[in-house]
């Protein structure tokens, strides 16, 4: 699979999440691109005054729900629609960030029964620039006939 091809079935993955209680379905973030071969995905949103924590850093609920509505995503489009359940995430605030900084959520995922996914929240323009950091993994649903 190319990596449009990709990109396309990430972003109608994420569309067709049939849960509503999802509340990264409603930021403004979108897939940016992604590449089946490196088993990644890059999101982009543009931080809200609301979404900074007291502490100046990405708010971390925020960081933990993003991470698992795309790095779930992702792990979908890969296993190509095997469901999975969480066993493990864990979300890390690390710097201050500025209302209006456009991040790139860098996700990846390894190639396992137990998936594994880190997402990196960077600066669009300069990823050496890690305002957070979040890993998932997860278990796959015993198949039924």
């Amino acid at each position: 699979m190319d990596d449009d091809e990709f990109k396309l079935l990430v972003a109608s993955t994420a569309k067709a999440k049939e849960s509503h209680y999802y509340y990264s379905g409603d930021l403004s973030a979108h897939v940016v691109s992604a590449s089946f071969a490196q088993r990644l995905c890059v999101v982009e949103l543009t931080v809200a005054e609301s979404e900074i924590s007291d502490a100046g850093c990405l708010d971390e609920g925020l960081v933990g729900t993003a991470a698992d509505y795309w790095t779930s995503t992702l792990i979908t489009a890969l296993s190509q629609g095997r469901s999975a359940l969480t066993t493990s995430l864990t979300v890390q605030a690390l710097k201050p960030i500025a209302k209006g900084t456009k991040l790139h959520i860098v996700c990846t995922a390894n190639d396992s029964l137990q998936p594994h996914a880190v997402a990196t929240f960077a600066c669009a323009s300069d990823t050496s620039a890690v305002y957070a950091v979040a890993t998932h993994t997860k278990y796959f649903k015993p198949r039924t006939k």
